[in-house]
């Protein structure tokens, strides 16, 4: 929602109290009839974000005001200085220039991305919430479509028209980044990006807060068509490709809205089709067994013959360089009723409906390099589906009250292709140096089908110069799942030579087999449990005076988590999830105005984060009898050969199943914001702000495994170079599978709060609002993220089940830049839209004018990655694990090296769009569009290869091609090689 406010003044600046206020949008059938209070103030909040607001005054003496063409974005309050002239005579003074561009009671740190940029904005697959990068202090969070803010990877909330409709088990927008997009470009209106220092009334979130608003009908009717065409004829080849796959694009539909009931009912219908064909090219590059060009390299390993070689080579590479045929099918639908009762009362209700269809589209990059397209993919599908009701009452021009329900589900089903199983391994799942080779054990699974049901109310009060808010939140949450990974088995290779050696039958000098590990789980796929929130709040915004304002607020919220189903009599600990009780988070925030073009502003707030559901299915799951998961070694006792599999674990030896549960004191990680920035009026439609944003995460989640036992003596490596010359040594403490706590199992894990993150950040904005042709913005940003190796570009920091530091728990140790540290990034946005000449000539209108230009150009520096050692064989004798350095089997980095040291790339990248204007009446024109996103194709690498050492018998010896990219993904192509579409619009 939005509000307008605003203080009444006569000639001398006096407050002029009992005057008479009427907020009102014709369009919209809104009046707000209002009187200013004492001190002059007046307040109408809980307004629709729309365009079209003005504000009438009238009071005995002086001459009515009357401010017109007033715009509301969702999430704003325009406050407006409003001086009264005394009038012997009827008189009006009328203004006609809409809202200031300096919002001088604004505390927090947040931005609008407006109609004219969606609309206009160059956009690829129409997923509005793309436009979220345009925001300051925003970066990719991997190649998938995700996004952090400050430094902190996942931890957002996404909202539609103010209900949750974050899919609360991977913390993702609705329906995750693989589908085209939840909800139809043409069905929102604007966003709201609430980044720093947000209001008491949000929550549940350490990140960002995306706020969608949602399009409505007014008094006039209008209505779109619309059709978006692609094929690749103008589309470049992705750097890792050695071919362009053939690939089309519609996307179509239509917008209707207008009135049921003048003044009083109206509507708003969309319907979008997505039909898209997208074969991805399937490469295997692993340069532990080829060249960076895929080609292979390995030697054949003594006691099978070249023949026998060849067949574990041709096993490996069966998918190597193939088109996979991929596809999708989607069907978005949107429909709102706005119902304007009386002067005081009025309801929304709304629907969004998502089915998407995807064979072969879990992967949706363009080229993969690691083999996934084949050996980790699947056919997937998803149905998402919202509706809301609010209502919105005025029990007396100081009070106003808004109650709404919403319904949330999200269903995500994912099978394997049955044509990707192998005939000699079936559903196996085979990893050579990392790479998958055998057949994706992630599936079949639904995962989740998640439902909520919510009740918010929200409250506002306006009492002298207190702007008064109070508000309660009621979540139910439910996850039914239905997986059991890895129930076919895994077996792990550290080479080629090994795989080899396993593949025909030959066993190692020992006897043994000559994988690295075996793991395989067992147990029950499905699991149902509901997670229930609860918050209250209360928000006041005092104005101390004309100048200052400032901003009290608390939030309160406690979640109500599921217990385990399920207990582990030998760790009790297994049966209880920790619910803290005690999460206040306290907001503060100031305005100073120094006359009506310059503000600062300033704020600090605590800021909690929700609970996963992928953690609760970890803690029920992960207990060594919900799905007992056992991890084997070739010297194990009853370990298979392969390609068999256990058919149980009835009669296998104990000490194989590891078992995960929460600490005591476990809890929900927060972050501590804070946030200095002035803002200052350059023109009436330009506007700079200098700010300064800090975010500190706490207590974010680490795991400690309590099994492993304490450190062992010291091993000392040689360090060679790449002749094999002795250059160094490194020497670190060792995790022993003598020191073993508990023979029973294997590892015991235990899920703290230990992790840490730092971010301060520099940005300069320049915005331009809309005139003479022309609307932008610029956006820079300087800023250093900081962990403990507990968050991952691409992946949580809200949760994560494998060990990510060095040593067992010792995330000192690990502190560096993070994984999402960008230091520059600057983002440019601008709309173009010149007048040539004033003619009404046909010339003028069909060919001179009527043209568009927009474009999104977005510069920056490289993000990191963290030098890896692939470990061959044991690393020394005893070690507790075999896939790190120290025996650990947690962070397989270069301990000696610091994190974060390889480059990836930088980042140039120019979307443009050329649009052309085609009046056929004053209502009806039509827009033919051409645009194209990295226009000059300079395409950046998305990943490199981190293999900077191999270890072979205490020896580091340095691998080569560390820090040459392998791949060039992107959102939502899974390519940042150029592409290019049409469109055709027809509005009315």
């Amino acid at each position: 929602m939005a509000g307008i406010s605003g203080t009444v003044q006569d000639a001398s600046g006096a407050a002029v109290p009992g005057a008479k206020v009427v907020v009102a949008n014709e369009s919209r059938g809104v009046t707000r009839n209002l009187e200013t209070n004492a001190d002059g103030i007046f307040n109408a909040p809980s307004l629709v974000p729309a365009a079209g607001y003005s504000v009438t005054v009238n009071t005995t003496g002086f001459a009515q005001y009357e401010r017109k063409e007033i715009v509301l974005q969702v999430g704003q309050n325009v406050n407006l200085n409003i001086p009264l002239q005394v009038a012997a005579a009827a008189q009006t003074v009328e203004v006609n220039s809409g809202a200031p561009i300096v919002e001088t009671t604004k505390t927090g740190v947040s931005q609008v991305v407006n109609s004219a940029q969606i609309e206009n904005l160059p956009i690829n697959g129409r997923r509005v919430d793309s436009f979220v990068l345009l925001t300051p202090g925003v970066t990719n969070d991997g190649q998938f479509g995700l996004i952090s803010f400050r430094g902190v990877a996942g931890g957002n909330t996404f909202l539609t028209d103010g209900n949750d409709t974050t899919n609360q088990f991977y913390n993702e927008n609705a329906g995750r980044t693989r589908i085209s997009a939840q909800i139809s470009q043409d069905a929102v209106q604007e966003f709201q990006v609430l980044s720093n220092g947000y209001s008491a009334e949000y929550g549940r979130a350490i990140g960002g807060v995306v706020n969608t608003v949602t399009r409505s009908g007014s008094n006039e009717m209008h209505g779109t068509g619309y059709w978006f065409f692609r094929n690749r004829t103008l589309n470049a080849r992705d750097r890792y490709a050695s071919i362009n796959p053939p690939e089309y694009r519609h996307q179509a539909g239509a917008s209707l809205g207008g009135p049921i009931k003048k003044d009083k009912l109206f509507f708003f219908f969309n319907y979008e089709i997505t039909r898209r064909n997208f074969p991805g090219l399937n490469r295997l590059i692993n340069t532990s067994f080829t060249d960076t060009a895929g080609n292979f390299t390995a030697a054949c390993p003594a006691g099978i013959s070249s023949i026998q070689c060849n067949n574990a080579r041709d096993f490996i590479f069966r998918g190597n360089n193939q088109l996979i045929p991929r596809t999708v099918d989607s069907d978005l639908l949107f429909g709102k009723l706005d119902y304007q009762l009386n002067e005081r009362n009025s309801i929304s209700a709304s629907f969004n409906y998502l089915r998407w269809v995807s064979p072969n589209g879990i992967q949706t990059q363009a080229v993969l390099t690691n083999n996934n397209l084949v050996a980790n993919n699947a056919n997937s599908t998803v149905r998402t589906r919202y509706g809301r009701l609010a209502w919105t009452s005025i029990p007396s021009s100081n009070m106003v009250n808004e109650a709404r329900f919403g319904w949330f589900k999200d269903r995500l089903f994912d099978e394997v292709n049955a044509d990707f199983i192998p005939a000699l391994t079936g559903t196996l799942g085979v990893t050579v140096a990392g790479t998958p080779v055998g057949t994706s054990t992630d599936y079949p699974r639904l995962n989740p089908s998640e439902q909520r049901f919510q009740f918010a109310d929200n409250f506002s009060w306006n009492v002298g110069k207190h702007a008064l808010k109070f508000g309660a939140d009621f979540v139910s949450t439910q996850d039914y799942l239905k997986i059991l990974r890895n129930q076919a088995g895994t077996y792990a290779y550290s080479s080629f030579a090994n795989f080899a050696l396993d593949f025909n039958g030959v066993r190692s000098g020992t006897g043994a087999p000559n994988y690295q590990t075996f793991t395989q789980t067992f147990g029950n796929s499905i699991l149902d449990f509901t997670t229930k929130d609860v918050s209250f709040y209360v928000q006041d915004q005092f104005r101390a005076s004309r100048q200052l304002t400032l901003n009290f607020g608390l939030r309160y919220e406690y979640t109500s988590l599921p217990q385990p189903q399920q207990v582990n009599p030998d760790y009790p600990q297994t049966g209880k999830i920790n619910e803290p009780t005690k999460n206040f988070a306290p907001r503060f925030s100031a305005s100073y105005a120094l006359g009506e073009k310059t503000v600062f502003r300033g704020g600090f707030g605590m800021f909690y984060a929700r609970y996963q559901g992928s953690l609760i299915q970890t803690l029920n799951f992960s207990n060594g009898l919900y799905q007992p998961s056992i991890l084997v070694f070739p010297t194990s006792a009853g370990a298979p050969a392969f390609p068999s599999r256990l058919g149980s674990l009835q009669g296998f030896p104990s000490g194989n199943v590891s078992l995960t549960f929460a600490a005591p004191t476990f809890r929900n990680p927060y972050t501590l914001q804070g946030d200095f920035a002035i803002e200052r009026e350059l023109t009436k439609n330009l506007g700079l702000t200098l700010s300064y944003v800090y975010s500190r995460g706490v207590q974010l989640f680490t795991n400690r495994d309590l099994n492993v036992g304490p450190e062992g003596p010291a091993v000392n490596f040689r360090i060679n170079d790449a002749s094999g010359t002795q250059v160094g040594s490194f020497s670190t403490p060792t995790y022993l599978t003598a020191n073993r706590v508990d023979r029973r199992y294997q590892r015991v894990i235990q899920v703290e709060n230990g992790g840490q993150s730092w971010y301060n950040g520099l940005i300069v904005q320049l915005n331009k609002r809309f005139s003479r042709g022309l609307q932008g913005s610029i956006a820079y940003t300087w800023s250093h993220a900081i962990d403990l190796g507990n968050i991952g570009n691409g992946g949580n920091a809200l949760f994560y089940d494998t060990l990510r530091t060095f040593g067992n728990a010792s995330n000192a140790f690990d502190k560096g830049s993070s994984n999402l540290d960008q230091r520059h990034r600057l983002v440019v946005n601008s709309i173009w839209a010149p007048t040539f000449t004033k003619s009404r000539s046909m010339a003028a209108r069909y060919l001179i004018n009527g043209w568009q230009l927009s474009q999104i150009t977005t510069i920056a520096s490289p993000q990191f990655a963290t030098a890896s050692v692939r470990v061959n064989g044991a690393p020394f004798a005893g070690a507790a694990f075999n896939t790190s350095v120290n025996g650990l089997g947690g962070n397989n980095r270069v301990p000696f090296l610091p994190y974060n040291t390889l480059p990836i790339d930088e980042i140039y990248r120019v979307d443009a769009r050329i649009s052309r204007e085609i009046p056929f009446t004053e209502r009806v024109k039509m827009w033919l569009n051409f645009e194209a996103f990295n226009v000059t194709n300079t395409v950046s690498n998305t990943s490199v290869n981190t293999e900077a050492f191999s270890l072979t018998s205490g020896v580091f010896a340095p691998t080569t091609g560390v820090g040459v990219g392998n791949a060039s993904q992107g959102f939502p192509d899974g390519t940042n090689a150029r592409r290019a579409q049409v469109s055709l619009r027809v509005v009315f």
